[in-house]
């Protein structure tokens, strides 16, 4: 009898190196994704400060006495802005929000100066 020569693997050593590889590939995919995931919530500002701006008929900023125009929360201040709608038809109101500056890294810092 002669022994032939396979071409292939033996299966078993195959099966061994596809987990392997596919243990690899999910761990780049969790440190991608994660670093992504980190790096976009890190950034989210949130207002903190809403402000009521207002129109006259003829589009120019004025400023009413009676009217509170400052606020912490965006659903307290629309809910001004419709009341102060009803109230003074002659005037527009919108919102101005202000938001705070954003901290960046200290390595982010050295990339922007150069």
């Amino acid at each position: 009898m002669s022994s032939v020569i396979s071409a292939y693997k033996d299966p078993v050593e195959n099966h061994h190196m596809k987990k392997i590889i596919e243990k690899i590939v999910t761990g780049f995919f969790v440190i991608i994704l994660g670093t992504l995931w980190y790096c976009s919530t890190k950034y989210h500002v949130k207002p903190n400060h809403y402000s009521i701006v207002i129109y006259d008929i003829f589009g120019k900023q004025v400023e009413i006495d009676e009217i509170r125009t400052d606020f912490k929360t965006q659903k307290v201040a629309q809910s001004y802005i419709s009341e102060y709608q009803k109230r003074f038809p002659h005037y527009d109101f919108s919102m101005a929000i202000e938001i705070p500056q954003i901290k960046r890294n200290l390595i982010l810092r050295k990339f922007n100066q150069r």
